[in-house]
Protein backbone atom coordinates (compact mmCIF):
# COMPACT_ATOMS: atom_id res chain seq x y z
CA UNK A 1 0.00 0.00 0.00
CA UNK A 2 2.80 2.43 0.79
CA UNK A 3 4.43 1.60 -2.52
CA UNK A 4 1.24 2.64 -4.39
CA UNK A 5 1.07 5.93 -2.46
CA UNK A 6 4.68 6.73 -3.32
CA UNK A 7 4.01 6.01 -7.05
CA UNK A 8 0.99 8.33 -6.99
CA UNK A 9 2.90 10.98 -5.08
CA UNK A 10 5.79 10.83 -7.55
CA UNK A 11 3.36 11.25 -10.51
CA UNK A 12 1.74 14.32 -8.94
CA UNK A 13 4.64 16.76 -9.62
CA UNK A 14 4.81 15.48 -13.19
CA UNK A 15 1.13 16.27 -13.84
CA UNK A 16 1.39 19.66 -12.16
CA UNK A 17 4.42 20.51 -14.29
CA UNK A 18 2.69 19.26 -17.44
CA UNK A 19 -0.42 21.37 -16.68
CA UNK A 20 1.74 24.44 -16.02
CA UNK A 21 3.69 24.00 -19.27
CA UNK A 22 0.50 23.48 -21.28
CA UNK A 23 -1.12 26.55 -19.68
CA UNK A 24 1.89 28.76 -20.41
CA UNK A 25 2.05 27.45 -23.98
CA UNK A 26 -1.63 28.24 -24.54
CA UNK A 27 -1.25 31.73 -23.05
CA UNK A 28 1.81 32.37 -25.21
CA UNK A 29 0.11 31.00 -28.33
CA UNK A 30 -3.35 32.52 -27.93
CA UNK A 31 -2.65 35.42 -25.57
CA UNK A 32 -3.68 35.92 -22.00
CA UNK A 33 -7.45 35.99 -21.42
CA UNK A 34 -7.01 38.85 -18.92
CA UNK A 35 -4.66 41.73 -18.28
CA UNK A 36 -4.33 44.69 -15.96
CA UNK A 37 -5.01 48.19 -17.27
CA UNK A 38 -3.45 51.23 -15.65
CA UNK A 39 -4.14 54.85 -16.53
CA UNK A 40 -1.16 57.01 -15.50
CA UNK A 41 -2.73 60.30 -16.61
CA UNK A 42 -3.75 62.90 -14.09
CA UNK A 43 -6.91 63.75 -16.07
CA UNK A 44 -8.92 60.60 -16.84
CA UNK A 45 -12.26 60.15 -18.58
CA UNK A 46 -13.06 57.71 -15.74
CA UNK A 47 -11.52 59.57 -12.76
CA UNK A 48 -12.37 56.91 -10.18
CA UNK A 49 -10.67 54.10 -12.17
CA UNK A 50 -6.89 53.98 -11.75
CA UNK A 51 -6.36 50.25 -12.14
CA UNK A 52 -8.68 47.79 -13.86
CA UNK A 53 -8.95 44.15 -14.80
CA UNK A 54 -9.43 43.78 -18.56
CA UNK A 55 -11.14 40.60 -19.74
CA UNK A 56 -10.15 39.98 -23.36
CA UNK A 57 -13.47 38.61 -24.50
CA UNK A 58 -16.43 40.50 -25.90
CA UNK A 59 -19.38 39.62 -23.68
CA UNK A 60 -22.42 38.11 -25.36
CA UNK A 61 -24.62 40.75 -23.75
CA UNK A 62 -23.60 44.31 -23.00
CA UNK A 63 -25.71 46.35 -20.61
CA UNK A 64 -25.90 50.02 -19.67
CA UNK A 65 -23.19 50.73 -17.13
CA UNK A 66 -20.70 48.10 -18.34
CA UNK A 67 -17.15 49.40 -18.68
CA UNK A 68 -15.97 48.42 -22.15
CA UNK A 69 -12.57 48.85 -23.65
CA UNK A 70 -12.26 49.22 -27.38
CA UNK A 71 -9.68 49.87 -30.03
CA UNK A 72 -9.71 53.41 -31.31
CA UNK A 73 -11.63 53.74 -34.61
CA UNK A 74 -9.82 55.63 -37.36
CA UNK A 75 -10.48 59.34 -37.36
CA UNK A 76 -11.40 59.72 -33.68
CA UNK A 77 -9.33 60.08 -30.55
CA UNK A 78 -6.19 60.44 -32.71
CA UNK A 79 -4.26 61.92 -29.79
CA UNK A 80 -4.66 58.71 -27.72
CA UNK A 81 -1.43 56.70 -27.65
CA UNK A 82 -2.68 53.65 -25.73
CA UNK A 83 -3.87 50.51 -27.53
CA UNK A 84 -7.33 50.69 -25.98
CA UNK A 85 -9.79 53.25 -24.66
CA UNK A 86 -12.14 52.41 -21.81
CA UNK A 87 -15.47 54.11 -21.28
CA UNK A 88 -18.89 53.29 -19.84
CA UNK A 89 -21.64 51.94 -22.09
CA UNK A 90 -24.33 54.53 -21.42
CA UNK A 91 -26.59 53.35 -24.23
CA UNK A 92 -27.02 50.02 -26.00
CA UNK A 93 -28.91 49.04 -29.16
CA UNK A 94 -32.61 49.81 -28.88
CA UNK A 95 -32.20 52.56 -26.26
CA UNK A 96 -33.73 55.96 -27.07
CA UNK A 97 -31.08 58.70 -27.24
CA UNK A 98 -31.95 62.37 -26.96
CA UNK A 99 -29.38 65.15 -27.05
CA UNK A 100 -30.85 68.62 -26.68
CA UNK A 101 -29.50 71.86 -25.23
CA UNK A 102 -26.31 70.13 -24.07
CA UNK A 103 -28.11 67.41 -22.10
CA UNK A 104 -27.74 63.75 -23.08
CA UNK A 105 -30.62 61.50 -22.07
CA UNK A 106 -31.02 57.80 -22.68
CA UNK A 107 -34.50 56.39 -22.18
CA UNK A 108 -35.45 59.68 -20.47
CA UNK A 109 -32.63 59.53 -17.91
CA UNK A 110 -29.87 62.16 -18.00
CA UNK A 111 -26.52 60.39 -18.40
CA UNK A 112 -24.29 63.41 -19.00
CA UNK A 113 -24.73 67.13 -19.46
CA UNK A 114 -22.58 69.78 -21.03
CA UNK A 115 -20.38 69.89 -24.10
CA UNK A 116 -17.21 71.62 -22.91
CA UNK A 117 -15.14 70.36 -25.89
CA UNK A 118 -17.69 71.29 -28.58
CA UNK A 119 -16.53 74.75 -29.59
CA UNK A 120 -13.00 74.79 -28.23
CA UNK A 121 -11.84 71.40 -29.53
CA UNK A 122 -14.32 70.32 -32.22
CA UNK A 123 -15.27 73.83 -33.42
CA UNK A 124 -19.01 73.14 -33.48
CA UNK A 125 -21.80 74.83 -31.53
CA UNK A 126 -23.59 72.68 -28.93
CA UNK A 127 -26.72 72.67 -31.13
CA UNK A 128 -24.74 70.74 -33.80
CA UNK A 129 -24.86 67.62 -31.60
CA UNK A 130 -28.66 67.56 -31.06
CA UNK A 131 -30.27 64.16 -31.78
CA UNK A 132 -33.45 62.24 -31.14
CA UNK A 133 -33.06 58.63 -32.27
CA UNK A 134 -32.91 54.98 -31.31
CA UNK A 135 -29.41 53.54 -30.93
CA UNK A 136 -28.94 51.21 -33.92
CA UNK A 137 -28.13 47.52 -33.70
CA UNK A 138 -24.45 46.78 -33.11
CA UNK A 139 -23.70 50.31 -31.81
CA UNK A 140 -22.99 51.68 -28.33
CA UNK A 141 -23.08 55.17 -26.87
CA UNK A 142 -19.97 55.43 -24.69
CA UNK A 143 -19.33 58.08 -22.03
CA UNK A 144 -16.71 58.99 -19.48
CA UNK A 145 -17.52 60.35 -16.06
CA UNK A 146 -15.16 63.33 -16.27
CA UNK A 147 -16.83 66.53 -17.57
CA UNK A 148 -14.12 66.89 -20.23
CA UNK A 149 -14.32 63.29 -21.42
CA UNK A 150 -14.02 62.95 -25.20
CA UNK A 151 -16.78 60.43 -25.78
CA UNK A 152 -19.81 59.54 -27.91
CA UNK A 153 -21.28 62.99 -27.30
CA UNK A 154 -18.75 64.19 -29.85
CA UNK A 155 -17.72 61.26 -32.04
CA UNK A 156 -20.92 59.23 -32.11
CA UNK A 157 -21.51 55.55 -31.61
CA UNK A 158 -18.86 52.84 -31.26
CA UNK A 159 -19.44 49.79 -33.42
CA UNK A 160 -19.38 46.41 -31.69
CA UNK A 161 -16.49 45.37 -33.97
CA UNK A 162 -14.20 47.77 -32.08
CA UNK A 163 -15.10 46.38 -28.64
CA UNK A 164 -12.28 44.19 -27.32
CA UNK A 165 -13.63 43.29 -23.89
CA UNK A 166 -15.01 44.40 -20.61
CA UNK A 167 -13.25 46.14 -17.74
CA UNK A 168 -13.69 45.87 -13.99
CA UNK A 169 -12.51 48.48 -11.54
CA UNK A 170 -9.82 47.24 -9.15
CA UNK A 171 -8.78 50.61 -7.69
Amino acid sequence: MTNEKSKTASKSPFYISLAAILSLTLIFWFGSPISIGYDPHEERCLPDVHLSLLVHHVPSQIHDGNMLYFSRPKGILNYVTQDYVMKVAAGVPGDHLTIKDGIVQINGKTVVSGFPLAERFYHHPVKYYDKDEVIPSGKFFMTGTHPYSDDSRYFGYIDVSYVRGIGYKIY
